[in-house]
């Protein structure tokens, strides 16, 4: 199938993690069908509004990715911009020379929007896949009213979860599909067993905001007693000196090391050298470093805050109620105490099985494949 990815939210030069689990799909798709990226966003850092938009061209192996920036204008005007913009390079570039079986875009707003609007155009069938919650997109109503009307418009729905499932059909009341984000478990390699008297602990997110909880995981790592541990800490944002002094101030600074930015390239080095990971967010649509952690054969601590639910098992790791540091304290202490308990491949080949690209390329070429039948016989 010729399918057309539409996002606003990819890699780049600036945000090298920024929608990663939207390209792991676009290239786990790549390798059995013909995919085409086109991945949209506005420079903000300066003022511009006559100015056309700028494109360039990447070629990956079976993946060609369009990068189209439109300039910040002024307010209102902006999105219109934005949208229209990126319609105009559509039809110019893309839809004057092919025509996409499918349109795959990802987040509600904008792309969900504009891949309503071009199906409505072009009779071009839309299927929107929502990674966060709706109700993000609702800071003025008329992008509510843009959201909504993707959610009902689009030939099909795909959540990342379950619980995001439910969110969606409250605000359309229409079938979900639910497919998983994926990831490429060869990226990662299978820890080495547990030697030692000290627990090496890992966190990764980013630290703009509490979401991750990481405030929790410092003040219940200094709650241990008897533990020598080491906190290994991946991620940069705003709050990153604010975490720093909690850790001083706790008295555990000695026993944390903020790595700061994980490049992709040394991912699988700071999975490799955990014995636990620990995900303490207040909420997550899907919660893709659990399943990196995984794929390394680390067994995981994470909260009942929405997606985890769905990843983490008895065999996996521990699930444990979210905002409560003295419950995630005890939760380090039982696994570090039963850590041998845990089988390293056995919690690698649950990831690959569970959330391995076939199984993500299957599922997903199925939905594909049902919405061209259904629109074929009308």
């Amino acid at each position: 199938m010729n399918i057309l990815i539409l996002t606003h939210s990819y890699p780049d030069t600036k945000h090298k993690w920024r929608g990663i689990f939207i390209e792991e799909q676009a290239r786990a798709l790549s390798t059995k069908h013909s995919v085409t990226v086109v991945y949209f966003k506005v420079d903000y850092s300066h003022c511009a509004p006559f100015s056309d938009y700028s494109s360039i061209k990447k070629t990956d192996k079976q993946l060609t990715i369009y990068e189209v920036t439109i300039s910040k204008s002024f307010p209102v005007i902006t999105q219109i911009k934005y949208l229209s913009n990126t319609y105009r390079f559509l039809n110019k570039e893309i839809f004057k020379h092919t025509r996409p079986d499918i349109i795959h875009s990802h987040l509600s707003y904008p792309a969900g929007f504009l891949g309503a609007i071009i199906q409505k155009k072009k009779g071009i069938p839309n299927i929107l896949t929502e990674h966060s919650t709706i109700k993000m997109y609702f800071r003025s109503f008329l992008h509510k009213r843009c959201v909504i009307y993707a959610l009902r418009k689009s030939k099909g729905i795909v959540s990342v979860s379950n619980a995001l499932k439910e969110e969606i059909i409250q605000q359309c009341n229409r079938e979900v599909s639910v497919i998983y984000n994926i990831v490429d478990t060869d990226n990662f390699e299978l820890t080495q067993s547990k030697t030692g008297d000290c627990i090496n602990i890992g966190f990764l997110g980013g630290l703009n905001n509490t979401n991750k909880g990481l405030d929790l995981l410092l003040k219940s790592v200094s709650l241990l007693k008897g533990i020598k541990f080491v906190l290994h800490i991946g991620g940069e944002g705003v709050l990153l000196d604010s975490y720093i002094k909690l850790a001083r101030e706790l008295g555990i600074e000695s026993s944390c090391i903020f790595h700061g930015e994980i490049l992709r390239s040394n991912i699988r080095a700071f999975y490799s050298g955990l014995d636990i990971f620990v995900l303490p967010s207040r909420y997550e649509t899907f919660g893709i470093v659990l399943i990196e952690a995984m794929a390394s054969g680390v067994p995981v601590i994470a909260t009942k805050c929405g997606g985890p639910q769905e990843i983490v098992t008895h065999e996996t790791g521990l699930l444990i109620e979210k905002n409560n540091a003295e419950e995630l304290a005890d939760a380090i202490a039982t696994m570090v105490k039963n850590i041998g308990s845990y089988n390293k491949e056995e919690i690698r080949n649950y990831s690959r099985e569970t959330f391995g690209s076939s199984v993500f390329i299957d599922r997903i070429t199925k939905v594909y494949q049902d919405i061209l039948t259904l629109g074929s016989n009308g």
